[in-house]
This record gives C-alpha cells, sequence and structure tokens, in this order.
C-alpha cells in the first residue's frame, strides 16, 4: 500500500466530519420523544358546607357577672356605688333602712329570754316532781302533766331561737356586698327606694369576657371549634366556650364564644362561621371510593401542578341526595376526580376537564 500523502489524510478527516454530521442530524429528529398525550378525566371541587359563611352579631357581656338583690324587703337607706366603679370582693354596695329589722331583732331576743326562763322553771318543778315521785307524794298524773308541759316550754324555746335567727339574718342581708372583684354594670336602686324582694338592685361584671351569639338551633356547634371574630379593623380566630342546653324562642340557641379580656362589654362583635371553621365540604358520592369500613373512604385529588392525581383518605359524615359530606381530608376548592376513579392510577396526569353541569346540592 502507498504511503498516505498529507492531503489524502486531510481529506479523509473532512469526509469523516461531514458523514458524522450527517448522522447526528438524523438522530436528533428521530429520537425526540412523541408528546405525551394525556387522558382526559371530569373533575369538579369540593364545595364549603357553608360557601359564604354565616355570620352573626353578638354582644360582649363579662363570663363572671352577678345580679343582685336584697333577700328582704326594705327602704333603701345608702347606695356607695355608681356605674363604672371599680369594686372589690366583700365592699358594702348598698344598705336598707334596718330599724324595722332592729326592732323585729329586739323582739326575738326578748321572745326567747321569755321562753328560755319559762324553760328554767319547768325543769326545776319537773325535778322536784321526780324526787317526790320516789317517794309516792306525788300522782303519776300530776308527773305527767308537767312533763307535758316542759316539752311545750322546750318547743317554745326553740320557736324563739329560729325567729331570733331569722331577724339576725333579715339584718345581715339588709347589706348588700360585692360576691368578687369587678365593675358595677348598672344600678337600678336609689336612696328612700323600697327595695322588693328579689328585685335586681345592681350588676356586677367580674373577670374575662365572652361573646353571646343567637344562632339557628339546627346549627351543629361544639365547644372547643374555631370561630372568625371581627369587631371593627379587629379580627382574630377564637373559640366556642359553650351551647345552650334548650332552644329558645324562634328555634335559636345560644352560644357563647370567648373574647379578650379587654373587650368592651356592651360591644357588638361579629362571628363568622365559614368553611375555615366548619372544616367541612360535600363531593359528589360517584367521585368517592367507599373503604372497607363504614365512614371511611378515598378520592383522586389533583396536586399542585393540576394534573397529577393523588388519592386521599376520608372521613366521610352525612348523604345530601347525590352528594357526600367530608369532615377529614380535603379542604373547600380541592379539585378531584369525578367519576372512574377506578380506572386511573394514583400518580397518573390526565387533561381535567370541568363538569359543565353537577347535581345541585340540596
Amino acid at each position: 500500500m502507498p504511503p498516505r500523502t498529507p492531503d489524502i489524510e486531510k481529506l479523509r478527516l473532512a469526509l469523516l466530519a461531514a458523514a458524522a454530521l450527517v448522522l447526528f442530524g438524523c438522530g436528533d429528529s428521530t429520537s425526540r420523544p412523541a408528546k405525551e398525550i394525556l387522558r382526559p378525566a371530569y373533575v369538579t371541587e369540593a364545595r364549603p358546607a357553608n360557601p359564604d359563611g354565616l355570620s352573626f352579631t353578638g354582644e360582649v357581656r363579662a363570663r363572671q357577672r352577678a345580679e343582685l338583690a336584697f333577700a328582704t324587703s326594705g327602704r333603701v337607706a345608702r347606695v356607695m356605688v355608681e356605674p363604672g366603679d371599680v369594686v372589690r370582693r366583700g365592699q358594702v354596695l348598698a344598705e336598707l333602712d334596718v330599724q324595722p329589722i332592729r326592732a323585729q331583732l329586739d323582739a326575738a331576743e326578748a321572745g326567747l329570754r321569755r321562753a328560755e326562763a319559762q324553760l328554767y322553771e319547768v325543769r326545776q318543778r319537773m325535778d322536784r316532781l321526780r324526787i317526790a315521785r320516789k317517794s309516792d307524794a306525788v300522782s303519776a298524773a300530776e308527773l305527767s302533766s308537767t312533763q307535758a308541759e316542759l316539752e311545750s316550754a322546750e318547743s317554745a324555746v326553740r320557736g324563739a331561737r329560729a325567729q331570733r335567727e331569722a331577724a339576725d339574718w333579715s339584718m345581715k342581708q339588709a347589706t348588700l356586698r360585692a360576691p368578687f372583684d369587678g365593675v358595677l354594670a348598672a344600678r337600678s336602686i336609689e336612696p328612700g327606694q323600697t327595695g322588693g324582694l328579689g328585685l335586681a338592685a345592681v350588676s356586677i361584671d367580674g373577670a374575662g369576657r365572652e361573646l353571646s351569639l343567637l344562632v339557628p338551633g339546627n346549627l351543629s356547634l361544639k365547644p372547643g371549634q374555631i370561630v372568625s371574630l371581627q369587631c371593627g379593623q379587629t379580627r382574630l380566630q377564637s373559640k366556642v366556650l359553650r351551647t345552650g342546653g334548650r332552644l329558645e324562642a324562634g328555634g335559636v340557641r345560644k352560644v357563647f364564644v370567648a373574647l379578650p379580656d379587654d373587650a368592651v362589654v356592651g360591644a357588638t362583635w361579629s362571628a363568622v362561621l365559614g368553611t375555615s371553621t366548619l372544616q367541612k365540604v360535600w363531593v359528589p358520592l360517584r367521585a368517592v371510593l367507599l373503604g372497607r369500613v363504614a365512614g371511611e373512604g378515598s378520592v383522586l385529588r389533583l396536586g399542585k401542578d393540576g394534573r397529577t392525581t393523588e388519592q386521599v383518605a376520608l372521613k366521610l359524615g352525612a348523604f345530601r341526595g347525590d352528594w357526600i359530606e367530608v369532615s377529614e381530608g380535603l379542604a373547600a376548592g380541592d379539585r378531584i376526580v369525578v367519576a372512574g376513579a377506578t380506572a386511573i392510577r394514583p400518580g397518573t396526569a390526565i387533561k381535567p376537564v370541568a363538569m359543565a353541569r353537577l347535581e345541585t346540592l340540596r
């Protein structure tokens, strides 16, 4: 073989380079992956249990509060406080005229002394008769009569003591005292006025604040449930403290929601019970794959990319027509596959097609 010259070697390298360019160009056009074909599937959004939220207006009240009244009747002699005054536990708030009560107490004391003196005299006589009876100096009838007199005297003393205790109790009830620290909320008595038995005299607001609401009786609210509150520019999340055990007039129920301690008693706040508070949604029944255990199931939900499916376990609730309530697993607005979920593997990408018409949630 003749030796290769430099010109021939250059020509050979050029031909090889051109062939490589042709080969690589052909490979680029034939090896490009085909466009991914996504399977279409109908999807819809989980509907909130209360789409627009339920808004109620309530009044702020003290959690510790008391309406005080005199436990006995009489003329109001003095009132020492005004609405808005800070009061301390045991502080005297108002007093009745105790002159009539003092007279009753004095009369009860005198009656008790007379009864006790009569009892003492009968007991002395009874002791003498018992001694005389041992020597048959007195008859059994006389002894029996004195014994009955003794029992009557003892009964009279008990009655006199009860009257004295009642008069003494009335004397103590003539003074109205604060049962705890707080602020005087209202006052409905004035000096010279007759304080009626059991009629409200003053009201005291103590520690803690709560919002009193009236909600429909069929609205399910439980202690600890989160509620959104608003007053002016103030917005906060709170919780239900307790609910009324019975329905009020008009089929409404009282609900009490916690408030900050600086909330002004008598002010009005709005409470919104929306999707974030009730934490329940509705989904079409045909979207749910029922589990083996009652109240459990799953759906295929679209991931963040809007097309990849993921299986989500659910806690199911009540039925309503062709819809079913979901208490755990989904949030309002989550997009789920409506039908054919059994034929789609979790993790599969789909082409979402919004349902044009869905059954109305009744």
